[in-house]
Formats: structure tokens, sequence, C-alpha cells
């Protein structure tokens, strides 16, 4: 499925194909909510954002934002549908960390050289132009004039005029040595930017910071400390009401399945 950006701002047709009308992620959750609710019983439910990941691997700040804006709207639409029910456990958190960071803003009116120069940091960042006519909470042109500056810990050898890219292309390619070397499509002319990763990388990589968790609702107290990956499933366990089955028990209703010829299924 394409990236909120894509689906919504892509000036080529192709992009898309014959795939025009592909949900969002806020359209998808309501629908995932609205079968789950018809269940006596409690259930689970993962909604994932995985495009922010995808769009930060090359590199592409502007779609891994617009994705990030429609995640936050989808756990509105989560917790709108938990309000009243007072039964309904959220948690956000993510699985690894990125390493992009916004610095400050790129300003596209000043056109200096290197494009670098355009960049403004500190006090002289300003506010960047993002317009929301519509109050949809998605800016109306990913491109204004004074638009976020991103910046990489970690990236390979690639070409970067700091502005938005109208159709999405890859910041590296591998050439016939294995070698990672800036996409010629991608910012042609803009200075390169010198990498810092093994020379087969063409993407930025994950890193290794902790990430935050929220939680909101019965149960939610669990999850407010520093916590081990793992304590995560057992903080929604109990939320659950679930019995840990022991394997031994485990075993023995398999074997008690087996010795009465009854299949079980799953």
């Amino acid at each position: 499925m394409n990236v909120y950006l894509d689906r919504q701002h892509s000036p080529d047709p192709d992009v898309l194909g014959e795939f025009t009308d592909q949900p969002g992620l806020v359209e998808m959750t309501q629908a995932a909510l609205g079968v789950l609710e018809r269940r006596d019983e409690g259930f689970f439910l993962m909604v994932e954002a995985a495009s922010i990941d995808k769009m930060e691997h090359p590199l592409d700040g502007p779609r891994a934002i617009y994705d990030a804006i429609e995640f936050d709207q989808a756990i509105g639409a989560a917790k709108a549908w938990a309000a009243d029910r007072g039964d309904t456990l959220i948690v956000v958190t993510a699985d690894h960390n990125h390493s992009m960071s916004i610095v400050g803003t790129h300003d596209k009116r000043e056109d200096l050289t290197p494009d670098r120069e355009s960049n403004g940091v500190y006090a002289d960042a300003g506010f960047p132009t993002y317009v929301d006519s519509n109050g949809d909470g998605f800016p109306d042109d990913p491109s204004p004039d004074v638009q976020l500056f991103f910046g990489w810990s970690n990236h390979p050898d690639h070409a970067d005029d700091f502005e938005h890219n109208e159709l999405f292309a890859q910041p590296a390619l591998l050439d016939e040595n294995g070698v990672a070397v800036p996409n010629p499509e991608r910012d042609p002319g803009a200075l390169v930017q010198v990498g810092n990763l093994p020379l087969n990388q063409t993407n930025c990589v994950h890193t290794v910071e902790d990430v935050l968790v929220f939680a909101s609702g019965p149960g939610a107290g669990g999850f407010n400390a520093v916590l081990d990956n793992t304590e995560i499933f057992h903080r929604m366990v109990d939320a659950l009401g679930l019995v840990v089955v022991e394997e031994t028990a485990l075993e023995t209703e398999r074997q008690t399945l087996a010795d009465s010829e009854v299949m079980p299924v799953g």
C-alpha cells in the first residue's frame, strides 16, 4: 500500500496505478473495531503505522511525518471508541528508533549554494510555513517555502537538496561492486552527503535508544516505569485477565486430545 503523502498528493497517477481507493490507517482502525465490538469476549488488536519506518529507512522525512500524523489520528480514533466503554487498555509504543531528527527549517526562497546554506538552525530556523486550510491535521502542501529540515545520524553517501521529493526515490543504489552510491535520480546536482555506514548499506538503519510507551485505560498504571520490552507482553496479559497455562498442563491437554483422536484446529 502507498504512504499517505503518495495517496493524497502524488502528482503522478502511475504511483497509485489502479489502486486509487486504498484505505487509510484511521479507516482501517475503525473498521477493525467495528468488527471486534460485536464479540462478547475481550479482544487484542494491533494497529501498526509501518510506513513511518519504511520512509525513515530511505531518508524521506516528509513521508515519514505525514504517516506519523496519520498514526496519531488512528490513536485518536481508538481513544474515541474506548472513551465511553471504560474497559479498554490502549498501549502506544515502537519496536525501535531511527536516526531522523528535526534540526530546523529549510528556506527554499533563499536558493543558496550549496543547498545546506538555506538550512536554518537555532534562532535562524524561525517557523515553517505549512498550512492546514481544511483542519484535517495534514499540511496542504508538503513543500512550502519554509519546510522542516531533517537530519540523519546514519546514512549512506547520497545527494540531498533538503526539500520534499514529489516522487519517491531511494537515496542510494548498489553499483556493480556491491557498493552503495548516490541515486542519480534523487536530487541530481545536489551536494553529496558523505555517509558513515558500511559501504553496502543503501538506507538509514535502526538505532538503539529506548523508546517511549504511552498507555491509557485499565492497567495503564503498569506502564509508568522503565520496562524491559518483554514486560509489555505481561502487562497486556494482566489487563486481559488471561491465565498463563504452564507447559506441563498444555502437554497434558495435547495428550488428552491425541488419546481421544480429536484433532485440534490451529
